[in-house]
């Protein structure tokens, strides 16, 4: 009994709760942020868009003949020993019924739009091969795709919002016990980034987090309440925000840009343009750029010791979410545009008389942590950089006899040390359990304050 309590106790240890993985992506040139995952039995390779304003996961499957050219082969079923279709009667909402197989069809804001049949496989989340955990979930597999869905480069899409009927993947993971914090963290750069489900990564914190309460569950919809602009408060105020999407504002990694209604929209940019008129403020020749509303700024590096001091030319922009207000700063709201990297643009447009959308390019420089448990979303000025990950680039294998070798030889070694230990004496094997019970607890500990810090 003691034995296999031991046993147990060494296993447990061994498991991670937290999965990485690195990003991939930029505002100017892609316009989004993906992540590799991995599907089926053998592994293959999807790479989706990071989208926190839907909850599908979804990419094209072998036989879409109405599918864009991807940066993957599209996944085929068919080859996957572990793939089913979903059919009608299992619960799961179907946007249509074709010979008793559930098919979706899902559009989103910019207008493009995906279908197809509902799958269940395996997902596998994190770079980390050798700790991360598959899960069994559904995802769409593409039979269509319009507009942006059919050019974009990345596959397809991973929706993270709050789940439907069809779990999400952070959904599946904590409901297997594979993490135990039901939260997940996304740090974009300028470029790139890394991801975290589980937890979130204190060490590239540049501040503390400042946690804002989320009021919906259709989105991650937070209420704005004010606007700073470079110290200045612009009177805003919360009824100037609307109430579209329950609360006016929501949190969403999908849209490339950040949207605002009328109200909070022209006070952004006429204070922004009140600011820039005093002396020494928004350094850089003013441009007009074919398509942008707003005048853009050309920079010349000539003028500057560093892009850093064009860009602390600009007002900051705090938004109040609740009692706290969050940064933007110039760097990450002004943009190169594609086609002229010297002239930034500020990556904000008018929503009209709908809500505002918080996009990716506001999560830019900031670890955002999404708290479902706690119903509460934080963000922390970080650098975002994912060269802490162990990235092997190699792909995941699974060979089930392996793995079963492997568990056995494992099992067989840890049996012949802890049967050595017993036969010592019942002293030892008393204090073997304390080691193992301390090496957990540190462990835990380690874990705990990698999830969070003192304040929650």
């Amino acid at each position: 009994m003691v034995l296999s309590l031991l046993l147990l106790l060494h296993l447990s240890c061994s498991e991670l709760i937290y999965e990485h993985a690195a990003i991939f992506g930029n505002t100017e040139d892609l316009g989004y942020y993906y992540v590799d995952i991995w599907v089926g039995t053998p592994p293959m390779k999807q790479t989706v868009i990071i989208d926190t304003g839907s909850r599908l996961t979804a990419f094209p499957c072998i036989g879409c003949t109405d599918c864009g050219h991807h940066m993957d082969k599209y996944f085929d079923f068919n080859n996957s020993s572990t793939s089913r279709i979903i059919k009608c009667n299992e619960g799961i909402k179907c946007s249509e019924c074709t010979n008793d197989t559930c098919e979706y069809s899902q559009r989103y804001a910019e207008g493009s739009s995906i279908s197809g049949i509902l799958i269940e496989d395996y997902l596998l989340f994190g770079d980390d091969f050798s700790h991360a955990h598959r899960v069994l979930g559904i995802f769409g597999c593409h039979y269509q795709e319009t507009h942006l869905f059919r050019t974009q480069k990345a596959d397809g899409i991973i929706g993270l919002g709050y789940s439907n009927t069809i779990p999400t993947i952070v959904d599946l993971l904590y409901k297997d016990h594979d993490i135990d914090t039901n939260l997940f963290s996304i740090c974009f750069a300028a470029k790139d980034g890394f991801m975290t489900i589980g937890g979130y990564n204190m060490s590239v914190h540049e501040e503390e987090l400042r946690w804002t309460k989320v009021y919906d569950h259709n989105f991650y919809a937070v209420k704005g309440k004010g606007l700073i602009i470079g110290g200045n408060d612009t009177g805003v105020t919360e009824s100037d925000f609307t109430k579209f999407y329950a609360t006016g504002t929501i949190i969403d990694s999908g849209t490339s840009f950040t949207y605002m209604s009328t109200n909070v929209y022209m006070s952004l940019f006429e204070n922004i343009e009140k600011y820039c008129n005093l002396p020494g403020k928004c350094l850089g020749e003013h441009v007009d750029v074919y398509g942008e509303t707003h005048t853009c700024y050309n920079y010349n590096s000539k003028n500057f010791t560093s892009i850093q001091e064009f860009f602390d030319s600009f007002p900051v922009v705090s938004i109040l979410m609740d009692e706290v207000y969050i940064d933007w700063m110039p760097e990450r709201y002004l943009y190169a545009w594609p086609e002229s990297k010297n002239h930034f643009c500020v990556g904000v447009y008018s929503n009209g008389g709908a809500g505002n959308v918080l996009g990716g390019n506001f999560m830019r420089g900031m670890d955002v942590v999404f708290d479902r448990g706690e119903d509460r979303v934080g963000f922390a000025k970080s650098l975002c950089d994912s060269s802490f990950i162990m990235n092997n680039k190699t792909k995941p294998t699974h060979n089930e006899t392996e793995e079963k070798e492997e568990k056995v030889k494992e099992i067989n070694k840890n049996w012949k040390a802890i049967i050595l230990g017993g036969l010592l004496s019942v002293v030892a094997v008393g204090g073997l359990i304390v080691m193992i019970c301390l090496r957990c607890k540190k462990r835990n500990d380690g874990i705990l304050k990698f999830i969070q810090n003192s304040e929650i």
